[in-house]
């Protein structure tokens, strides 16, 4: 008779090698059911009956992998990571870190992610598709957080971007207001979540019948590059225009354009209104109305699909969506 591995289990019962270990190992992560099966099936091959039931467990080790701007955030992402070590301490699962340089690509971030280091891969963040290309080839479970590719299959766990923009501009338009600009980030092309709170923005203009002025459209802000924004109300000057409210992409980008409209002497909102997106205003020092991202709700998400994904490895993939709340705080006039 040929030889009984466990990559003869998986392919019987359609899951992975790495969930009968886990099941012989008698570790977490595993339902009941498929348990059983595995086990079933490994004592009727014969397989390592010695070691089917061991007298201890080991708990899950999923590697969170992140580009190398985030660990010096200190406003959207420490609330992403307090949701899932919250869920890994209720559920017993071991988190380990590997930061990517995405400048210089070193593949050696591959090796703490071989299958005998980690039993699932937390991916937060923004990486070249390439980068996530080799992490998926891995074979390992894997779930994205706050980043989308179409060509590399896996579970993303999102903020609904278009459908945030869409509620500002609709708060705004109820509000009075029809000339509206929208202030981008010049890492718009290269970040899904910028790039669909544009489309939100843009589509539900149209669809208002309301102008889209290339004016009121400024695409390369960058954050505390205040000159940038010196020069582009310089240009509505000369233009003669300029729009009654500002979408801006990220509370960021609204906190430093605030700073140059009041440098100015402009009032928010007596003379402009101002909208932003990420609720970190706790951390400004201003008063913003913005689109609220449940933060703590994503990494909690994250990791509990991860978790799902082991369990079930044939179901197919989801890009989850999670939704926005719209924050009144009064930087919106009614005109």
């Amino acid at each position: 008779m040929k030889k009984v591995t466990m990559d003869t289990i998986a392919h019987e019962l359609g899951t992975t090698k790495n969930t009968v270990s886990r099941a012989i190992r008698g570790q977490t992560g595993v339902s009941e059911e498929l348990r059983k099966k595995i086990i079933e099936l490994s004592e009727q091959y014969g397989y390592k009956k010695t070691s089917l039931r061991p007298k201890q467990t080991s708990p899950l080790k999923v590697t969170m992998v992140c580009n190398s701007k985030i660990p010096h955030d200190t406003y959207f992402w420490p609330s992403v990571m307090s949701g899932i070590f919250e869920y890994s301490a209720l559920h017993q699962i071991a988190i380990h870190t590997v930061i990517i340089d995405i400048i210089k690509d070193d593949i050696k971030y591959l090796l703490p992610l071989q299958e005998k280091y980690c039993d699932g891969i937390l991916v937060l963040g923004t990486l070249p598709d390439a980068q996530l290309n080799r992490i998926a080839k891995l074979g390992i479970p894997m779930v994205v957080v706050d980043h989308y590719s179409d060509f590399v299959q896996c579970d993303y766990i999102n903020t609904a971007n278009y459908n945030g923009t869409v509620k500002a501009v609709d708060f705004l338009v109820a509000k009075g207001h029809k000339k509206i600009g929208f202030l981008n980030n010049e890492l718009a092309p290269y970040t899904d979540s910028f790039t669909n709170r544009y489309k939100g923005y843009r589509k539900r203009l149209e669809d208002l019948g309301l102008e889209v002025d290339p004016h009121f459209i400024w695409p390369n802000s960058n954050y505390d590059n205040h000159q940038y924004y010196r020069e582009q109300l310089d240009k509505l000057d000369e233009y003669g225009d300029a729009p009654t409210a500002w979408v801006c992409v990220n509370d960021l980008t609204a906190y430093h354009f605030y700073y140059v409209l009041t440098e100015r002497g402009l009032r928010i909102p007596e003379d402009v209104s101002v909208i932003g997106f990420d609720n970190i205003t706790g951390s400004l020092p201003l008063q913003l109305t913005t689109l609220e991202i449940p933060q703590r709700t994503m990494g909690r998400t994250a990791l509990s699909r991860l978790m799902r994904r082991l369990r079930q490895p044939n179901e197919p993939f989801e890009s989850i969506e999670i939704f926005t709340r719209l924050i009144d705080r009064g930087s919106v006039q009614t005109i």
